[in-house]
């Protein structure tokens, strides 16, 4: 459980550390709830399941400058 001030969903952008390198140490059929990382610092960047979601959320401009 998230602390009620963090943004909900997956984090794209490290918070701590502002990397982008993710580490998932799962197998394909993982649980939604699985933790991703920040490749990094280690810190939590959000679930499988939230990575999921983003990924067929449509949002394709959210790497647009």
């Amino acid at each position: 459980m998230r602390p009620p001030d963090a943004r909900p969903g997956f984090r794209i952008v490290c918070e701590i550390c502002e990397g982008l390198g993710i580490v998932f140490d799962g197998t394909e059929d993982a649980p939604a709830t699985t933790q991703i990382r920040c490749r990094h610092c280690g810190a939590p960047r959000g679930t499988l399941g939230e990575l999921r979601d983003l990924s067929s959320s449509g949002q394709h401009d959210l790497f647009e400058i």
